[in-house]
């Protein structure tokens, strides 16, 4: 009897308008979408990402020149490479930097005695973490935004009459009459609803997925492919969501009308209030100090380096002829840790910046599209996740920049060996092939911290719907 009222339940959905309507929006949404993701979007973004990778190539070459130019200024910029998987969930990629600045060429004089370059640290684009990056934005034709919007209000319209339908027009009476039990009815009524919007969303998803693999634009490689069957797996949990939803709405009001007034209420709620307005208010409990602020601290750290080495030209100047050991390792000293303080400043001011916005996500995970949403960015790479692991990504380098410079310096018996001194390196050529690459993404899992508690948190909403909505069709009337 399970068999048969599921196949009921498929049959009439797919004789539908509704079904029609869905399949021919779905299917359009996701192919247009990737259309516009191979054509024009993501091709512009990687010829600009080559260009500026070429062009970054071309500065380092330069510099290798003498080890201590190359040492002081850096690996020029560090440029975040778009994800092949945007077309699944482009999120906030175009509010977000697409590069961290990793040269300072900025020259300092200390009176007439002696002027110097300061070392490269990492320069991140000023307050680019602000409210509007706490809100989902669902802006593009992406997976998310059909899928998290679309489809789950296709769910809605496809259960909010699925038992107080039947209970209006009597066949809910007739069916249990037949010794069937309940939970074979819920249980077929959800399997039908399921088995019929996965039709539009796999449709859609694997002409998507075909269109990006022979646009040539785009290489999907096995790790791709595994991260959108993750994806494809997170989506069904959602769609199934609604699903239970819209049954346990429907199993606990007597008419249908009242079922979709509430489904769409809760909808609202759910996949457009939460998102667009819980993040704002969160903000205002996790402030984050401004730029004015953040440069009178650098300021004030300046100066009181400036105070603690007032006798370093007592042994002389690092541009003298034959400089005086001390005098290198005092300005050494000096240049090292005004700038360690500077790089510091600026992680902890960014580290703020990040913290903020994690705790407003981790109050909008109270809705299950918020969720669907992060996750799907965290396996995509894209977003505030892909943005964090690019920033993470970035500090590792400059730890094996640092010591890739102080190893080779190392090598050559006629160095001073003194860092970070451009006068206490060596001056020789370094090879262009040696200097250490930029590896934006690490060896992480499929399966990332936040990305498993995504997972987990869209399991236990199905979980608790699913019981909720068995327990409202258990106790409500049949008739």
């Amino acid at each position: 009897m399970f068999f048969q009222i599921m196949k009921r339940e498929i049959l009439d959905h797919l004789m539908s308008l509704r079904f029609a309507l869905s399949l021919v929006a779905v299917t359009s949404l996701l192919v247009l979408g990737t259309f516009i993701f191979v054509s024009g979007d993501h091709k512009q973004k990687l010829a600009e990402y080559s260009s500026n990778r070429a062009w970054v190539n071309d500065q380092i070459r330069e510099s290798c020149r003498q080890l201590n130019e190359l040492a002081t200024r850096g690996p020029i910029a560090l440029y975040k490479r778009p994800s092949p998987l945007a077309f699944c969930a482009a999120d906030q990629d175009d509010a977000l930097p697409m590069h961290i600045a990793a040269e300072f060429p900025s020259s300092f004089s200390w009176g007439n005695k002696y002027s110097y370059s300061a070392p490269w640290r990492l320069q991140y684009v000023p307050d680019s973490y602000q409210q509007n990056l706490m809100i989902p934005e669902f802006g593009a034709l992406d997976w998310v935004y059909i899928i998290g919007l679309v489809l789950s209000f296709v769910a809605i319209l496809l259960t909010f009459d699925a038992i107080s339908g039947e209970r209006e027009n009597g066949t809910l009476a007739l069916v249990l009459s037949n010794a069937v039990s309940r939970a074979s009815v819920l249980a077929g009524k959800f399997l039908g609803a399921f088995i019929v919007i996965a039709i539009p969303m796999l449709t859609g998803i694997l002409l998507s997925a075909l269109i990006v693999n022979l646009s040539g634009v785009v290489s999907l490689h096995g790790a791709d492919w595994t991260r959108i069957g993750l994806m494809l797996a997170f989506s069904f949990i959602y769609i199934s969501l609604f699903i239970g939803l819209g049954l346990a709405v429907s199993s606990s009001v007597s008419h249908s009308s009242t079922s979709l007034v509430v489904m769409l209420l809760i909808w609202i709620v759910l996949v457009v209030l939460i998102p667009n307005t819980i993040g704002t208010v969160v903000s205002t409990f996790h402030t984050v100090a401004s730029q004015r602020e953040i440069q009178e601290k650098r300021i004030a750290a300046s100066r009181m380096e400036a105070m603690d080495y007032g006798e370093m030209f007592k042994y002389g100047s690092p541009k003298d002829p034959n400089p005086d050991r001390r005098a290198l390792e005092w300005w050494a000293d000096y240049i090292t840790n005004r700038w360690k303080k500077a790089s510091r400043i600026d992680d902890e001011h960014l580290d703020a910046q990040f913290a903020q916005v994690q705790f407003a996500r981790q109050i909008l995970r109270l809705s299950p599209t918020v969720i669907y949403n992060y996750g799907m960015e965290s396996l995509a790479r894209t977003g505030f996740a892909g943005h964090n692991e690019f920033v993470e990504a970035a500090r590792r380098y400059r730890q094996q920049f640092t010591e890739f410079i102080k190893e080779t310096d190392s090598t050559d018996p006629d160095s001073p060996h003194i860092f970070y001194l451009k006068e206490g390196l060596c001056n020789k050529p370094v090879p262009f092939s040696s200097v250490p690459r930029f590896e934006q993404f690490s060896n992480k899992s499929f399966i990332a911290g936040e990305t498993l508690k995504d997972f987990g948190l869209l399991i236990l909403f199905f979980v608790v719907i699913s019981l909720v909505s068995v327990l409202a069709f258990l106790r409500s009337e049949v008739r």
